[in-house]
């Protein structure tokens, strides 16, 4: 016997989704008035897409907001604050993430179209970092369910969007639209508090927190004549629970990521602690490595170079150049050091140096 003689509801052309118990409420609406009234049908149906794009695979909490620091140097920030803002007690934290930049901010409409999916100012430029519109979203909904979004143009004239999943996928209309950006007078409170006040890591904040300012009077003068906040409240998709750790990871990982453009005078802070170049070749002169006591030999020598030409995409005729080094680490010199400067602070044992080889190709 087979299926269609079985099931009364195939037997009659019909069919049932089958939609689980946390599916959006919204989506669920849509695809019924589809099914059994013929309506026209989206290309997107965004109720449910948005909580799909939450599933996209960023390997760590890091990585995701990486993609917000991206944004701030491709739009010209000359610094940059990330913060993991932990309030709550122990075992049931509450941890907000916010990215804030000095860039050139957006105006309104921008603004608008930079929160739509695909809403790319550089879509297939490969000059730059971003390509494809849609980093801003995904990262920040990979972290947590509503993304606020604070840009602005000339000082006090902040304009606010938010996206919330929850919102969205409760929304019953084929097509969903934006709201339009609004202007605020100023930051919410909790937005500012966390600019303007020393975070719980890293301890003693006195010796090692350089605040963005010291009130909220403060707040709008430093924010400057231009830029851009992405806060993200109440994240429930870290991969850490505390904000000790996740402190921890992003300032030794974005110490190696944007090592060229702290070299270059970029300013990067992980909850207002200033972020140092770390170069896994120990060649750079101004990286975080030159200024550990008792080294004589403070870079590694450069032993070969290749050029590489490295289509720009799979069976892609076009091709773009790039550098492979070898470096070889001064270790005669390094080698007399006690094991806990090696590790610790050279952290010539960690993966990425092991091999002594490192190629610049992403970087190039």
């Amino acid at each position: 016997m087979t299926a269609t003689q079985t099931d009364p509801a195939l037997r009659n052309n019909e069919f049932e989704p089958m939609w689980g118990a946390s599916s959006p409420r919204g989506g669920r609406t849509v695809i019924n008035r589809i099914l059994k009234d013929g309506a026209k049908v989206p290309l997107f149906l965004g109720q449910s897409l948005i909580n799909s794009l939450r599933d996209l695979g960023y390997s760590s909490t890091t990585s995701a907001i990486c993609e917000h620091v991206d944004n701030a140097i491709q739009w010209g920030a000359t610094e940059v604050r990330v913060f993991f803002h932990q309030t709550g007690k122990r075992g049931n934290y509450r941890i907000d993430c916010l990215v804030q930049d000095n860039g050139q901010g957006m105006a309104p409409h921008v603004l608008k179209a930079a929160m739509a999916f695909g809403g790319s100012m550089l879509f297939e430029n490969r000059e730059g970092i971003g390509r494809y519109g849609v980093g801003m979203k995904t990262a920040a909904l990979n972290l947590g369910k509503v993304l606020e979004v604070y840009s602005w143009q000339e000082p006090g004239a902040i304009y606010n969007m938010t996206l919330d999943i929850e919102a969205i996928g409760n929304n019953t209309k084929n097509m969903i639209e934006l709201e339009d950006p609004v202007l605020v007078d100023e930051l919410p409170p909790e937005v500012a508090d966390i600019l303007c006040k020393p975070m719980v890591f890293p301890k003693r904040p006195e010796e090692s927190q350089e605040l963005l300012a010291n009130s909220r009077d403060d707040l709008r003068e430093r924010l400057g004549g231009s830029g851009t906040i992405i806060y993200i409240p109440d994240c429930d998709r870290l991969t850490a629970s505390t904000a000790q750790t996740l402190v921890e990871h992003a300032t030794r990982e974005m110490g190696r990521i944007y090592r060229r453009f702290i070299d270059k005078g970029i300013k990067l802070y992980v909850n207002n602690r200033r972020v140092e170049a770390f170069d896994p070749t120990y060649w750079m002169e101004s990286a975080r490595h030159t200024k550990v006591e008792g080294i004589t030999e403070r870079r590694s020598r450069l032993v070969k170079t290749w050029q590489i030409d490295i289509p720009i995409g799979e069976g892609a005729d076009q091709k773009v150049k790039a550098s492979a080094r070898l470096y070889l680490l001064p270790y005669e010199s390094w080698s007399a050091l006690p094991r806990k400067v090696r590790k610790n602070d050279l952290h010539i044992f960690d993966d990425h140096t092991c091999l002594l080889y490192t190629s610049d190709a992403a970087d190039e």
